[in-house]
């Protein structure tokens, strides 16, 4: 194969040497065989992100326990989902094309061994490696918290829900999705370059997804009509058992799995089929999946016991939801309770410590969001949500509140699903043909004063505090020419705004140098369409990932433009609904 050009400067800003986390998430547009689709993703990783992170890859060696476990992770991908063994000689191709050796053991190493790093547990067991090994090999890791709290490490957290018949405005599917934890682009942290999918394959559903949002990626959908919408606390059950009782071995990576079900799944209950079907060594992929035809589940754990969560288990009409605990009342025993034993709360689940503490409040925010205003969920409400923020935490410092936040299970915060720990929030509209869209939002959507959790509070780069949009068509190229004319909308929108203004406005200056990178990104999408027009094979390919790109960065510019002069809905009020927590004075609270 011929040596493909790969410009070796990045797409992402770098400060010196350290490269920076993007402030509108990338796309990678993928179509083809297996092989090509790797092929193409690793070299739109390099466009992305430039070589480095890469190239510190290619120094990683591994002894003979992780050489053993390679060989068996390998042969559970080549019995159950073998189109991945083609998908990583694609990516080894990709990378070498572009300047980099990298070798299939090391490419398999971030499929499999990377996927299970922040189990620690799982990880040594399999390897053979030591508490510190495994600490280096995982990179950052998780941040202290005071010794005060009682806990060690920061959970992650993230939310999502999915909504239809009754519960939306039009019957139709409506979901959410965020991954919730810092953005670092460091050595070895090929997770952490945070990304958006869109898979054109020629066998199975067109599907997209957002990487690295909690531990199997999410959210997700395809092209009939199905979602992955979050972790759903899925295999939480199975990590708190004690050491004698834990099943942990090889098997499928959770996001070799992901991308299985989303590519052949044809509904919510064939997913289930597909995920319970294939074996996850660590017994964490299971998550909440629904479809267009109404059928939605949680897998909360995939066996010992079996327990599929469904709506209306806990009164729901139409909607479910998950973020970081257990529902099911059969699992109350999860959760590494606290003494006492864990606390089960109407609509917000089991409570008792680390991820449940947080998640409790953002289960009960999603219950009366979707409850009490039934019959009026659409994008922009779910959009909304995102950007109802809550208070910073009720104490004198952020640091006595940290201090607090365990002991007193989170007295006096106020976490909502919208916080300053969002990485990535989807809002998905499924359909089952060629008009899903998917909206993007890097980071919050609005400017956020309050932390998630202790640690919880990071800080994104020249926010643009707004959604892209991707429609899920048949092809990649259509993708792309429904892309680059909701770039054109957009500006259009932007500059009926901006025309208002005079140049006495403080805002005046600013805003027009935003619209003017929204037209700048806006002609880069036209230039890379015209060559990819005149291109072939994987070039062209990579050249409409670049088009993509530039226009999703257009629409996000040019929608930050218009939302900072005509506001977006921030609460229910501003889309002309009743006024949040009416319905605690109707019962006299």
């Amino acid at each position: 194969m011929n040596r493909q050009h790969v410009s070796p400067r990045a797409e992402i800003p770098y400060a010196g040497e350290v490269p920076l986390t993007p402030s509108i998430r990338p796309v990678i547009v993928l179509s083809g065989s297996d092989y090509d689709i790797g092929y193409q993703w690793y070299q739109q990783i390099v466009h992305i992100f430039g070589r480095r992170p890469l190239e510190e890859r290619a120094h990683e060696k591994f002894n003979d326990e992780e050489i053993a476990a390679l060989k068996a992770f390998q042969g559970y991908i080549r019995q159950y989902v073998p189109e991945m063994i083609d998908l990583l000689k694609g990516m080894v191709a990709g990378a070498n094309d572009a300047g980099i050796a990298l070798s299939y053991e090391q490419i398999l190493a971030k499929w499999s061994l990377d996927s299970i790093k922040g189990d620690a547990e799982f990880f040594q067991k399999l390897t053979g490696c030591s508490e510190a090994e495994t600490q280096e090999r995982a990179g950052f890791g998780s941040y202290p918290l005071p010794p005060e709290s009682g806990q060690e490490k920061l959970p992650p957290d993230c939310s999502g829900f999915a909504a239809w018949g009754r519960t939306t405005k039009d019957g139709s599917l409506i979901c959410a999705g965020s991954g919730d934890h810092q953005l670092v682009l460091g050595i070895n942290e090929i997770n952490n370059f945070e990304y958006v999918v869109a898979v054109f394959p020629d066998k199975g559903n067109n599907f997209i997804f957002s990487t690295s949002t909690g531990c199997c990626w999410h959210p997700g959908m395809n092209s009939k009509g199905v979602a992955y919408v979050h972790h759903g606390a899925s295999g939480y059950c199975a990590r708190y058992l004690p050491p004698e009782e834990q099943n942990y071995g090889y098997g499928v990576p959770n996001t070799m799995i992901t991308l299985h079900a989303l590519r052949y799944a044809k509904s919510a209950d064939e997913a289930q089929e597909l995920v319970l079907s294939l074996p996850s060594g660590n017994g964490r992929m299971g998550g909440l999946w629904a479809d267009v035809h109404g059928n939605a589940l949680d897998i909360e754990n995939r066996d010992n016991p079996r327990c599929i969560r469904r709506p209306g288990d806990n009164d729901e009409t139409d909607f479910i939801y998950a973020t970081n605990n257990l529902f099911s009342k059969e699992l109350g025993h999860c959760m590494n309770p606290p003494e006492g034993g864990n606390v089960f709360i109407p609509h917000g689940g089991w409570l008792g410590t680390r991820q449940t503490v947080s998640s409790v409040p953002r289960n009960l925010e999603m219950w009366n969001m979707l409850h009490h205003y039934q019959g009026h969920v659409d994008v922009d409400f779910a959009k909304m949500m995102y950007r109802f923020i809550g208070d910073p935490p009720a104490y004198k410092s952020l640091e006595e509140a940290e201090r607090q936040y365990y002991p007193t299970q989170g007295k006096g915060w106020n976490p909502r699903i919208g916080s300053l720990d969002n990485a990535m929030v989807g809002i998905l509209k499924p359909d089952n043909g060629d008009q899903g869209l998917y909206f993007v939002s890097n980071g919050c959507p609005a400017k956020a004063k309050s932390p998630l959790s202790p640690r919880g509070h990071y800080y994104r780069i020249a926010p643009t505090y707004s959604f892209y949009e991707l429609t899920l068509a048949t092809t990649h190229e259509a993708m792309a020419k429904a892309v680059y004319e909701r770039a054109h909308y957009d500006l259009f929108y932007a500059n009926l705004e901006l025309v208002n203004l005079t140049y006495a406005d403080p805002a005046y200056a600013p805003l027009c140098e935003k619209f003017d990178q929204a037209v700048i990104e806006w002609q880069k999408g036209e230039y890379y369409q015209r060559r990819a027009r005149a291109d072939a094979g994987n070039e062209a390919v990579n050249l409409w990932g670049k088009t993509v790109r530039c226009l999703t960065r257009c629409q996000a510019l040019a929608r930050h433009v218009r939302n900072a002069l005509v506001a977006p809905a921030e609460k229910p009020e501003d889309l002309g609904l009743k006024t949040w927590g009416f319905w605690n004075f109707r019962q006299g609270g």
